[in-house]
């Protein structure tokens, strides 16, 4: 049986038009798929740039996440340590030339008169 130019789709029971019907000029439908297939790359080139498969390793071994975090809390601490030394040294020192200042420099001898003490200097 014909159905008037027009096909049965075997995931359906309607009547699916045929591409003429549709509006869309064949080179309308070949530009649409490249479009999609440039946004396809882009996506697997953006997963590829994540690194989601490493990802996905670091978080499935036990050990490696372990190591990982260790290493990385090590390295923080590290930091901190190096970072809060410099601070307080460069502090220090410019606390140090303003010793010579009428007003904060005596309060400023007077604190570090009670640092001396406090070491037993």
């Amino acid at each position: 049986m014909a159905h008037d130019n027009k096909e049965v789709s075997p995931r359906s029971p309607e009547l699916v038009k045929p591409p003429e019907a549709i509006g869309e000029h064949p080179f309308e439908l070949r530009h649409e798929v490249k479009r999609l297939n440039e946004r396809l790359d882009q996506i697997a080139e953006s997963l590829d740039k994540a690194e989601i498969q490493d990802i996905i390793e670091n978080y499935s071994s036990v050990k490696r996440r372990l190591m990982v975090n260790f290493v990385a809390g090590a390295a923080r601490g590290l930091g901190l340590s190096l970072g809060t030394i410099v601070v307080l040294a460069i502090l220090g020192f410019i606390l140090s030339q303003l010793v010579d200042m009428p007003l904060i420099g005596q309060y400023i001898a007077q604190l570090l008169d009670y640092v001396k003490a406090s070491q037993g200097r």
